[in-house]
């Protein structure tokens, strides 16, 4: 009788520790984002895993309004741990779409994770990638302009 009680018990216990273990394993990603031009519009952003790389939307994403130059602050809570790369656009003409100049430069401005701006040609996940533990995440990155 005695070990039907204690297994109930061990079962019980595991079942209230699940809420605990679940929040101490996810992060929010906090980024500041620099050299914020006045432009209008929204920053849209996106956290990809290697897989959702370079893919309309990644597991994440962010949305805010810009209404002055200087920094815009971004958070993306509950990030699961693994590894991701982060995407920013400044979509001025809130189209959705990463507009391009008639020379090919970008006419909006971006930004990435780990300071990955290219200077020519798309980014790579493995130039951008950075890990998401169970601790929360603070990165600035500058947007860039043309």
């Amino acid at each position: 009788m005695r070990l039907p009680l204690l297994s109930s018990l061990a079962v019980a216990a595991a079942c209230l520790a699940l809420p605990a273990t679940a929040l101490a394993q996810s992060a929010d990603v906090r980024v500041t984002l620099t050299g914020v031009e006045a432009r209008g519009g929204h920053m849209l952003a996106t956290l990809s895993s290697q897989q959702t790389f370079m893919v309309a939307h990644g597991e994440y994403t962010a949305k805010t309004e810009v209404n002055e130059a200087g920094e815009v602050y971004l958070v993306f809570t509950d990030v699961a741990p693994g590894t991701y790369a982060l995407m920013v656009m400044h979509d001025a003409n809130d189209n959705e779409q990463f507009d391009m100049s008639p020379s090919g430069m970008p006419a909006e401005g971006f930004a990435f994770s780990s300071g990955g701006a290219p200077m020519m040609g798309m980014p790579s996940f493995d130039a951008l990638k950075f890990t998401v533990g169970s601790e929360d995440i603070l990165m600035t990155e500058a947007m860039t302009y043309f």
